[in-house]
């Protein structure tokens, strides 16, 4: 693999984070199980972190998911502003009438590596010492297409499984220019392919009518890289496991918490061994609810909220450990004899390793829905 390491100087680019191994890892969300930091997204049937969830669908439906990021990272270099778009999350899912059980496919972002490094130096050539300015872009990522079904049994357990194909592509360009215009600047392109597989697991538990849990188990096995139609490497993906609580209290409050724990180091030699800083297991935990002030309207503009913690598997600096914290507000509206819905997101997103490398991101995350 190429361009796992960062130049001596960073002078911009889309997100520190991405930077580093795979890059940065997704969250697999709608727009508003990321309104609630995450808590309810191990029961919710428009996001991809449980196969068991699709149990709570009751009509075939569509679901598509924009972010629009703008963010401030911080090096040793300096500090930029960027901003990017992005399409996290799309999901057709219903259920298989009069059986009990529903089918699903949806694609998310499972890591994004668009980054853009900038350095300048001083090389010598013939003797003479001759500035120069390199810039490393890179485009693409990883991507989980899932293919998921749920059953329920006495309306109180679901089962659920899915099968993910992981899949992608990461083009890069490398660009030098000197400041003595006797030399030429030059070009080079690479493009990176990535192919995987993976199986996932999980169940929902109701007790009563106001608390239920959620569970998932999830292998990703290994990811196959090839440069240029060549193979290159062959990096192990990890093991992940989540739990999820959810409380009903009262009638217009729903309260949530959710854990996942990532097997991250399994890659940690595969990354060294292409030069890279490898990689650490992570952990994430959200916690956050929903309130509705409309009783006789629960889908018109609830209030929904959270905080989500997380630690990222790959750092820029060997040793050191990277993570971010979030906290977000939501709402959404159901409308056309609930037939179409909106949900708004706004998160406001800290990550940072060490003292040397920080970012600060405000997002906002718009999801629609459509039922036929």
């Amino acid at each position: 693999m190429i361009a796992v390491t960062l130049p001596a100087s960073l002078l911009g680019q889309s997100s520190l984070f991405s930077a580093r191994g795979l890059g940065y890892p997704g969250r697999e969300l709608s727009a508003r199980a990321a309104a609630s930091g995450g808590a309810f997204g191990m029961f919710d049937p428009q996001s991809s972190v449980n196969p068991a969830a699709l149990g709570g669908i009751d009509a075939l439906t569509t679901v598509f998911t924009i972010n629009h990021n703008f963010m401030s990272p911080e090096n040793p270099a300096g500090s930029a502003s960027t901003r990017d778009t992005r399409f996290p999350q799309m999901m057709i899912v219903g259920p298989v009438q009069h059986s009990g059980a529903a089918l699903g496919l949806s694609y998310s972002n499972y890591t994004s590596r668009d980054f853009t490094l900038a350095s300048t130096n001083t090389v010598d050539l013939r003797g003479v010492p001759v500035g120069v300015s390199d810039s490393l872009q890179s485009r693409g990522g990883l991507a989980d297409l899932r293919l998921a079904g749920a059953y329920r049994i006495h309306d109180r357990w679901v089962f659920g499984g899915a099968l993910h194909i992981l899949t992608g592509s990461n083009r890069l360009q490398s660009r030098r220019f000197f400041d003595d215009p006797t030399y030429l600047s030059s070009t080079q392109r690479a493009e990176i392919s990535y192919a995987g597989l993976g199986f996932s697991v999980g169940l929902l538990r109701q007790f009563g009518s106001s608390f239920s849990v959620g569970a998932v188990a999830r292998t990703d096995g290994h990811v196959n890289v090839d440069q240029d139609s060549s193979r290159v490497a062959q990096i192990d993906l990890p093991y992940s496991f989540g739990l999820g609580l959810r409380w009903h209290p009262t009638a217009k409050l729903d309260l949530g918490a959710q854990g996942l724990y990532h097997a991250w180091s399994g890659a940690n030699s595969d990354l060294l061994a292409q030069g890279g800083t490898g990689a650490v297991n992570t952990g994430q935990l959200s916690v956050g609810g929903e309130y509705t002030p409309n009783g006789r309207h629960p889908s018109r503009w609830p209030l929904r909220f959270g905080g989500h913690y997380a630690q990222l598997p790959f750092p820029l600096v060997p040793g050191d450990h990277p993570h971010e914290i979030r906290v977000s507000i939501g709402t959404g509206m159901r409308f056309g004899q609930e037939r179409g819905g909106i949900d708004l997101t706004g998160e406001h997103v800290w990550r940072s390793e060490g003292t040397a490398y920080s970012e600060t991101a405000f997002v906002i995350g718009v999801g629609v829905s459509l039922r036929p």
